[in-house]
């Protein structure tokens, strides 16, 4: 993907943006400014994605999280009539090659919890570990999940974690850990679907009853050229518009 290419799509591609108004008024309300993006911290939620920039390059991080929020901004226009969960990640995960990303191939798999009553976040800790990698791998986004208990539940990046990660009928939360050099920035990404009926609480927050015990997880490695990130970072605030950038939050230890 040659920069010009990547740099087409990024003017041209359909957009929606899916509660974006809703979500910067609320975001605005409660007092929360966009973030600088040339200062992102380790932990940020960019549209439906929990990221963990400890081991990138402070000078990717607003790239990186632009290119995230325009890929689903992408395959939420991209949804026609009768699609689903699986042709949504489909068109994500083709923004992003259009966007000059690299993938692996997806590994799937469904996860079964044997406990009863606990929590969802307390649920994802262990499979999450497994699938960014292992111990030490995301250690920002384990940190958030095991503390979360003693965070507010409105918090506003929890709300819009939360808002982000309804798609049809399931909650698909998205777990990025990113690690950069010089050149490339490389993103062990990780899909979590979980089934739940419940619209009003937020997902993190939901205990795992007999009806929602399962996880479907997808993990993919992309990668990016550094370079090309720094080229795209201005097309994309721009086409993004200001709103948009309220949708970049930080994710406070």
């Amino acid at each position: 993907m040659s920069n010009a290419n990547a740099l087409e799509f990024v003017e041209a591609a359909p957009l929606s943006l899916r509660g974006g108004v809703e979500t910067a008024a609320m975001i605005e309300a409660e007092g929360t400014p966009p973030l600088a993006l040339d200062q992102l911290p380790d932990g940020v939620v960019s549209g439906n994605t929990l990221i963990d920039y400890s081991a990138a390059r402070m000078e990717v991080r607003g790239g990186l999280s632009l290119a995230l929020i325009f890929a689903g901004r992408a395959a939420d226009a991209a949804m026609k009539e009768g699609d689903d969960e699986q042709d949504w990640f489909a068109a994500y995960q083709q923004s992003l090659g259009k966007l000059g990303f690299r993938a692996s191939q997806t590994a799937t798999t469904l996860n079964r919890f044997r406990k009863r009553g606990v929590m969802v976040h307390k649920a994802l800790v262990p499979f999450l570990m497994t699938a960014l990698g292992g111990v030490g791998v995301g250690p920002v986004i384990i940190s958030l999940l095991e503390q979360i208990k003693d965070m507010d539940a409105d918090r506003s990046w929890i709300t819009l974690f939360d808002q982000e990660s309804r798609h049809f009928s399931s909650r698909e939360m998205h777990f990025a850990a990113v690690s950069s050099d010089e050149s490339e920035s490389v993103i062990r990404h990780v899909a979590a679907r979980l089934m739940v009926e419940n619209d009003e609480t937020n997902v993190l927050f939901l205990s795992i009853t007999d009806a929602t015990a399962e996880f479907e997880s997808a993990t993919t490695t992309f990668s990016a050229n550094n370079g090309l990130l720094a080229v795209l970072e201005e097309p994309l605030k721009q086409r993004l518009t200001t709103d948009a950038l309220a949708f970049i939050q930080e994710a406070k230890l």
